[in-house]
C-alpha cells in the first residue's frame, strides 16, 4: 500500500509550507511512539493510537483498543474517509485528499499547534531513582565490562595480528564492535571489512591521505591559483563526510555547509575580493550573477594581428560577449525572413543541441549548423565550387586557381554544369564579367574583385570581423578575426538545461525564450544570460507554494571540477 502523507506547518514568513512523504507499508501506524509511521504529539495521543488502511478506494482509520477518533465532535472507533473528510486525533487533523497517480491514498496532516514539543518530551523522561537500580555499583560494573570486552580484548586481538573480522560462528570480541554503524554501500563494496584501508594508524582519526588514495581526482574546495585563499583553514575530509552512521549520508546538502563561512563579509573581503556574501537564494541574500567571458587582446605583428585570449569575470548586467562573430538572433528566428530548406521556421534546437551532460550544448560550427543555409560559393557559373571555411589564405588560393581555369581552360564550361544557386535574400546574382587582357590577367583581375567582395562587402565579412591591412598581396591583405564561442559562461556554477526544457505550460522554444530573450537580440554582443531575478521567479531557498526550493549544492559544487573551470580569472571588473 502506497500512501502520500503531506504535512502542513506554519512557515517563518507567516505563510504555510508543506512536506510530502511516501509511506509504503501494509498498515500505516499512527501514535506518539517513535516507531509509528505517523508520529503525532499531544497528551491525548496514545503510543499506538490507530491504524490506517486503504480499502475500496477509501482510507479507513481504526483506533486501537481503548482509544478513539473524533469526527464532527463525535468519538468513533473507526472511520472511512473520502476526499475532503477529516478526523481529529488529540488535536491533530488528518484530512483525506484525492490520491495522485501511483498512490492508493493521500492524507494531509495538520499538527496540533498548541502542543509544546519540549514539554511533551520531558513527560516521558525516566529518572534512575524511579527504578530498582542504584547509581554507583551498576556504573562501576558497566564501566569494567566495557573496558574489558570493548577495549582490552579487541585491542589484544589487533596487537596480536589476528583478523579483526570474525568467521561465522566465531567470537564477536574483535575490533569490529568499535564501529558505530555500517560503512556506506559504495565504500563497503570497495574495501569490505578492511578497516586498515582507512584507519592506517591504531586509535588515530582517518587522515586525508587515506581518502585521496582512492579519490585522486577530487579537488580541494580552495581553487588552485587563488593565492589569497590559501590562508583559509581547510577541514579534514572526515569532518564533512562522516562514515558509520545510519542513515549513511556521506554528502552534506544542507545550506549551512556554505553559509557558515559565506555569511561573514569581513572575513571574505580580507581573503578575496572576488567572493561576496551569500546567505540563501533570493535577490536579497544572494549576489548578482557574474559571467566568465573570453576577451581577445589583438597585437600587431609582422604577419598580421596576433590574438591573446584571456578569461575575464564581469557582472552580468553590463557584460557583452566578444566572440568576433556577427549573428542576429532576432533575424534568424523571424519566420518572415528565415526558413529552413523544408520551409519551416528556424528554431532554437536547429542550432543548439544539448550535450550528454544535460548542462552544456554541443559547440555551434559552420559545417554542422550553418552550411545548410549559408553556402560558401563565389562564382554563380560554378555553384559546386565552395571556399574552405576558416582559412582566408586558402580561400584566396581557391578563388585564384578557379578563375585561372575559367579563363585559360577552353573545356572548362562543358566540364562544370551549372545549377540554380541559393542566395542570401537581397543579394544580386553574378551577371558575369568581361575582360580584354590575357587569360592570366583576366583571372587575377577577377580574383581580386571576388576577394574584395568576400572580405569587404557580402562574403566572409557578413558573419566575421575582417581586418584590411592594405597590402598589395591578396594572400595577406585580409585577416579574419578568430571566433571564440564560450562553452560555459558560469564555470563555477551548474545549470541543468534538460530539466528546464519543460516549464509549467511551456516547452520547446517557448521554454527557452522564458530565460533567453533571443527574439529581441539583434547583435552577437548581446549576452542573453538571465540574472538572478529571472531564477527567483520560480526558485527560492525554502519550500513555498508555486516555487521549487534550491539548496546551495544544487547549483554549486563544493569540490570544483578543475577540468571544466578556469584555475584563475585573469581580470574581474567591479
Amino acid at each position: 500500500m502506497d500512501i502520500l502523507l503531506r504535512e502542513m506547518r506554519a512557515a517563518l514568513d507567516q505563510g504555510t509550507e508543506f512536506q510530502d512523504r511516501e509511506l509504503s507499508l501494509p498498515v500505516v501506524t499512527i501514535g506518539s511512539r517513535q516507531d509509528q509511521a505517523i508520529q503525532l504529539l499531544g497528551e491525548q495521543v496514545a503510543g499506538s493510537h490507530a491504524e490506517l488502511r486503504a480499502a475500496g478506494g477509501k482510507l479507513q482509520i481504526k483506533a486501537t483498543r481503548g482509544n478513539a477518533l473524533v469526527v464532527d465532535g463525535e468519538k468513533r472507533s473507526s472511520v472511512e474517509l473520502a476526499p475532503g473528510e477529516r478526523v481529529l486525533i488529540g488535536g491533530n487533523t488528518l484530512e483525506a485528499m484525492a490520491a495522485p497517480a501511483g498512490f492508493d491514498g493521500a492524507v494531509v496532516l495538520v499538527p496540533d499547534p498548541e502542543v509544546d514539543r519540549a514539554t511533551f518530551e520531558n513527560a516521558y523522561q525516566t529518572s534512575l531513582k524511579d527504578t530498582w537500580l542504584s547509581k554507583r555499583w551498576p556504573a562501576w560494573i558497566s564501566l569494567a565490562l566495557v573496558l574489558v570486552f570493548a577495549l582490552a580484548v579487541p585491542l589484544y586481538l589487533v596487537m596480536d595480528g589476528d583478523d579483526a573480522t570474525p568467521a561465522p560462528g566465531a567470537s564477536l570480541l574483535t575490533d569490529a564492535i568499535w564501529t558505530s554503524g555500517p560503512l556506506h554501500a559504495v565504500h563497503n563494496q570497495s574495501i569490505g571489512d578492511d578497516c586498515g584501508a582507512c584507519h592506517s594508524e591504531l586509535l588515530e582519526r582517518v587522515q586525508d591521505n587515506a581518502c585521496t588514495a582512492c579519490h585522486k581526482d577530487i579537488e580541494d574546495h580552495i581553487v588552485p591559483g587563488h593565492a589569497a585563499l590559501q590562508s583559509m583553514p581547510t577541514e579534514r575530509c572526515a569532518v564533512c563526510h562522516k562514515e558509520h552512521n545510519e542513515p549513511t549520508l556521506l554528502v552534506i546538502e544542507a545550506d549551512s555547509l556554505c553559509t557558515d563561512c559565506h555569511d561573514d563579509g569581513a572575513t571574505l573581503s580580507r581573503v578575496s575580493p572576488h567572493v561576496e556574501v551569500a546567505t540563501g537564494f533570493s535577490e536579497a541574500s544572494h549576489p548578482r550573477f557574474e559571467v566568465a567571458l573570453p576577451i581577445a587582446q589583438a597585437t600587431a605583428k609582422a604577419t598580421g594581428l596576433v590574438f591573446d585570449w584571456e578569461l575575464h569575470e564581469r557582472p552580468l548586467e553590463d557584460a557583452q560577449e566578444q566572440s568576433n562573430l556577427k549573428f542576429p538572433h532576432d533575424l534568424h528566428l523571424d519566420v518572415g525572413s528565415v526558413r529552413t530548406q523544408s520551409g519551416e521556421a528556424l528554431g532554437c534546437g536547429d542550432c543548439h543541441t544539448l550535450s550528454p551532460d544535460r548542462e552544456h550544448f554541443v559547440p555551434v560550427s559552420m559545417a554542422a549548423h550553418c552550411r545548410d543555409c549559408h553556402e560558401l560559393t563565389f562564382d554563380a557559373g560554378a555553384p559546386q565550387r565552395q571556399l574552405p571555411h576558416g582559412q582566408p589564405s586558402e580561400a584566396v588560393a581557391t578563388m585564384e586557381g578557379h578563375f585561372i581555369r575559367v579563363y585559360a581552360d577552353p573545356s572548362r564550361a562543358a566540364a562544370e554544369p551549372t545549377r540554380e544557386r541559393r542566395r542570401r535574400p537581397g543579394r544580386r546574382a553574378d551577371s558575369g564579367n568581361s575582360c580584354s587582357g590575357t587569360a592570366l590577367q583576366c583571372a587575377l583581375q577577377r580574383t581580386e574583385a571576388e576577394v574584395l567582395n568576400q572580405f569587404t562587402r557580402s562574403g566572409c565579412v557578413t558573419c566575421h570581423r575582417v581586418d584590411d591591412t592594405g597590402t598589395s598581396d591578396l594572400f595577406t591583405r585580409f585577416q579574419v578575426y578568430p571566433v571564440r564561442l564560450p562553452g560555459d559562461f558560469m564555470p563555477t556554477a551548474r545549470f541543468d538545461h534538460h530539466s528546464h526544457l519543460t516549464q509549467k505550460d511551456k516547452d520547446g522554444d517557448a521554454a527557452c525564450l522564458t530565460c533567453h530573450e533571443a527574439t529581441a537580440s539583434s547583435a552577437s554582443t548581446d549576452l542573453m544570460i538571465p540574472d538572478i531575478d529571472n531564477c527567483t521567479s520560480c526558485h527560492t531557498d525554502h519550500t513555498v507554494a508555486d516555487s521549487v526550493p534550491l539548496d546551495c549544492v544544487d547549483c554549486h559544487a563544493y569540490h570544483p571540477d578543475a577540468s571544466s573551470m578556469p584555475q584563475l580569472f585573469t581580470e574581474r571588473t567591479p
